[in-house]
């Protein structure tokens, strides 16, 4: 009787849980999202243990991999929680390791395209409150154009933004340390098995990360190994690229990218 009124406090504080989860994902506040996503994981770990004390045959939940979370709140909180420009499928894969949710990842570039017109039309209408972070491309550092397949948040700086030859591998040692930390925090969990693969597929990649069973602080110490070797002229790069964006770009180009021009003879002044 006391495990059972115990599961009952723990499932509503799980729900206040998620309910303060969500207002921090789509406010833009990254610690407090943060934190809550620790606090979320523990409340899950405990639930799961007092289901299994008051009744030992109820099998674990299968998960689904469907969502009622809006694409656009599943982008941002992946985002959140690997901390870098991430592709499709890294956001996908997050999403349905850690969450048990399905990202349609098809319709991202119609989410950026509608995040793009929201800016504007809050900028263009008065009245209309801007929202605290959209989901945006990551660009170019050279020329500032949307990076194929890629997204970050508004509310990172120009520098992370941008993606200088270096940046993809030092974004993915910085995203799978942050997942390898989240992967520890979800022990006891049903989510702690799909994140310590999703972790241990990514820290193959490191080297002196053993192929298979990698302990999450093992690949958390190779990635900052390799990025101590690589990071400081990524950074030097991202900088100088981010200086020269805010001397070049209005806002929306900031944010959204330039566009590829084609230049013809005839527009160039040629002749045939």
């Amino acid at each position: 009787m006391e495990s059972a009124r115990e599961l009952i406090e723990v499932v509503t504080a799980l729900r206040s849980a998620n309910d303060a989860l969500l207002d921090a994902t789509t406010s833009g506040d990254v610690a407090e999202a943060t934190r809550l996503l620790k606090h979320v994981a523990a409340l899950e770990g405990r639930r799961n243990r007092l289901v299994h004390k008051t009744n030992p045959n109820v099998a674990p939940a299968v998960p689904s991999y469907e969502s009622a979370t809006p694409l656009r709140d599943q982008v941002i909180r992946a985002l959140q929680l690997t901390g870098r420009p991430s592709s499709g499928r890294l956001v996908s894969d997050v999403t349905k390791c850690r969450w048990a949710e399905r990202v349609d990842t098809a319709k991202l570039s119609y989410l950026r395209r509608d995040e793009a017109r929201s800016w504007r039309k809050a900028r263009e209408l008065p009245g209309r409150q801007a929202r605290d972070v959209y989901v945006v491309p990551a660009l170019t550092y050279d020329r500032f154009t949307p990076v194929r397949g890629t997204v970050a948040l508004s509310t990172w700086p120009t520098s992370l933004r941008l993606i200088a030859p270096l940046s993809p591998r030092v974004d993915m040692l910085h995203s799978t340390i942050g997942l390898a930390k989240e992967a520890s925090a979800l022990v006891g969990t049903n989510y702690e098995a799909p994140m310590m693969r999703l972790v241990g597929r990514l820290g193959a990649t490191i080297p002196g990360v053993k192929p298979f069973g990698a302990e999450p602080q093992a690949v958390i110490e190779a990635a900052r190994s390799e990025l101590e070797e690589i990071e400081e002229t990524d950074e030097l790069e991202r900088t100088e690229a981010a200086e020269r964006a805010h001397a070049q770009l209005d806002a929306e180009a900031l944010r959204f990218g330039t566009q590829v021009r084609v230049v013809t003879l005839r527009a160039a002044g040629g002749s045939g």
